[in-house]
């Protein structure tokens, strides 16, 4: 059984294969393009790794924050989720985004939860206010509040031309019956849920459904908030998954979950530069192939 979740950074303080290798991307990996893939319902291409605001990054301070957008936007990716219940999150991304005068160059996310057409309403207009901008690339009913009702808000936002695509989310597993009935039901753009080498039961329903009906899908808790890395804590990353250029087991987890071709993008959470680029490193190079995610799952079983 494992321990109590950790920070990735108090795993990194006991890794082996921490002291032996840097987080900073080397000259090489910087060089190397992000992978993309295409949003079905456009073809517009995203980078597959994103930032997401759920945990570490509303916490930090406003520098931490504003170095790790900027190091996700030098890196190449685009991708930023956040929520009006993220704390101060929202706001924050917003802040920083203006402050650093990118805002062409970020695909911007969040989401409503409110109950009725008024409060939802009144969330996403508040959105749009914090956020400092007049298009919010993606629109998300969050955690399947109230979820006809605010879909019919985000469609007529996008058919407006304020909102680009509309999306359903929630992070809990027990949850994603209820997601893949809202896919099957209405139409949607993107899906957010969580999957990772341990929580696996999005291959059985909600991947193929997403690939079947032409539906985006960000990831959110690709690492599992921890109980991955503590599984493997002083361990050094095998040499076989070094081959598939991972430098550190973080990178290792995300490019399982990249690898799967109903994947558009993963979104996880960190208010650290290094973190960030390590992250980024994930969706370059190669991914792995069926027998390689097996294997990759098959060390996890039994770590």
């Amino acid at each position: 059984m494992l321990s109590r979740p950790i920070s990735r950074s108090r795993f990194l303080a006991g890794s082996v294969c921490a002291a032996a290798m840097p987080f900073l991307p080397s000259a090489m990996a910087a060089e190397t393009p992000i992978l993309t893939r295409p949003i079905p319902k456009t073809g517009e291409q995203l980078p597959m790794m994103g930032l997401g605001t759920s945990s570490s990054f509303r916490s930090a301070d406003t520098q931490a924050r504003r170095d790790v957008i900027a190091a996700l936007i030098d890196g190449g990716a685009s991708l930023i989720d956040t929520a009006p219940s993220y704390g101060d999150a929202e706001d924050a991304t917003g802040d920083v985004i203006a402050s650093l005068g990118n805002r062409d160059k970020v695909f911007l996310a969040t989401k409503v939860a409110e109950r009725g057409a008024d409060a939802g309403i009144a969330s996403i207009e508040n959105s749009f206010k914090v956020l400092q901008t007049d298009v919010i690339d993606l629109m998300q009913v969050h955690n399947l509040v109230d979820t006809n009702t605010q879909l019919g808000a985000i469609r007529d936002m996008k058919a407006a031309g304020r909102i680009r695509y509309s999306g359903v989310t929630h992070w809990r597993p027990d949850a994603q019956e209820a997601l893949a009935d809202v896919m099957s039901a209405e139409d949607v753009d993107f899906v957010q849920f969580n999957y990772s080498v341990d929580v696996r039961q999005p291959e059985n329903r909600l991947l193929p459904m997403a690939q079947d009906k032409g539906i985006a899908v960000l990831i959110n808790v690709p690492l599992g908030r921890g109980r991955l890395l503590e599984a493997v804590k002083g361990r050094e990353v095998p040499a076989w998954a070094r081959d598939l250029g991972c430098d550190s087991f973080a990178q290792m987890l995300l490019k399982f979950v990249l690898s799967h071709p109903a994947v558009t993008c993963a979104i996880p959470a960190t208010s650290k530069v290094r973190h960030i680029n390590d992250n980024l490193n994930a969706a370059r190079g190669r991914l792995p192939d069926a027998k390689e995610r097996e294997r990759i799952a098959e060390y996890w079983a039994n770590a």
